[in-house]
């Protein structure tokens, strides 16, 4: 290269050296916007899909599809009781399993023993129990459905919410394996992953006890995820979450972290507040 007295000499013989590159770099970047592009639209369409193209149309016979019968866990307070209820809406008969499950942003050592358990027995154990109960009868009748209730907090690492976000990724984990293994046989499975929901699992005085559209009541909650059974095996149910989820799966894990960090130390300090 020929000698250089200032930067824009300097500059214009590397972009000389470099010009045999750039198309090779423009088709590059074609392409990488194009994926992308095409990425946001299929979500997009996905999202008009699953949740408000089937409450443009008549509601789906779940007792023709599934059966009579459905078994309802944790159906004390919240999500489930709300699912429980719209599922015997549609003329299913509900049988209740209920144990009240308390969530309490902490550090994982703050947790005592006896949560641990708790957590373990209701989010792991109860659920693979109850689907190794009903999954035989399903598979004798081929069809059936079966829905189990994760947390967006999965999608990612979630300080202060451990041994929750963790066996909560365990029933997604467990939904979606079931899904390749049933399906063949009549057999649909769900896996859901609300974000926030307005239940007494959130602080009383906390804005996600408010219903808003990013945060529906347990009631607004379930009448669109029931909805969505039959068309999504893995969905957050709720078209706003569905957005949250988004945003949450190109979101750096850092950021996602640090987020958590401070929404969990004000959830936990207000909910310490409320029980004083």
């Amino acid at each position: 290269m020929a000698a250089v007295d200032s930067f824009y000499l300097l500059y214009r013989e590397i972009a000389r050296s470099c010009n045999c590159y750039m198309e090779a770099l423009a088709l590059v970047g074609a392409w990488y916007t194009a994926r992308k592009s095409i990425t946001v639209v299929c979500d997009f369409y996905s999202l008009i899909r699953l949740h408000f193209v089937p409450r443009l149309v008549s509601r789906a016979d779940l007792i023709k599809q599934y059966g009579r019968w459905a078994v309802v866990s944790g159906a004390t307070d919240g999500i489930g009781r709300a699912y429980a209820e719209e599922l015997a809406s549609r003329g299913l008969n509900i049988i209740l399993i209920s144990r009240n499950q308390e969530k309490l942003q902490m550090y994982f050592t703050q947790v005592s023993e006896d949560k641990l358990w708790d957590i373990i027995n209701v989010n792991i154990a109860a659920a693979s129990l109850m689907v190794h109960i009903v999954l035989p009868g399903m598979v004798e009748r081929k069809k059936g459905a079966v829905v189990t209730i994760s947390s967006g907090s999965c999608c990612k690492p979630t300080p202060q919410l451990a041994a929750f976000s963790a066996s909560k990724a365990y029933l997604d984990h467990f939904s979606r394996a079931l899904q390749y293994e049933y399906a063949s046989k009549g057999i649909f499975v769900q896996s859901l992953i609300p974000f926030y929901v307005a239940t007494n699992m959130t602080a009383p005085g906390s804005f996600l006890h408010k219903c808003s559209w990013l945060v529906p009541s347990p009631k607004v909650y379930a009448h669109h995820a029931v909805s969505t059974l039959g068309i999504s095996k893995r969905t957050t149910g709720y078209w706003s979450h569905s957005i949250q989820f988004l945003f949450a799966q190109y979101m750096p894990e850092w950021l996602w972290v640090w987020g958590a960090n401070i929404l969990n130390r004000s959830l936990r300090k207000e909910a310490l507040s409320c029980k004083a």
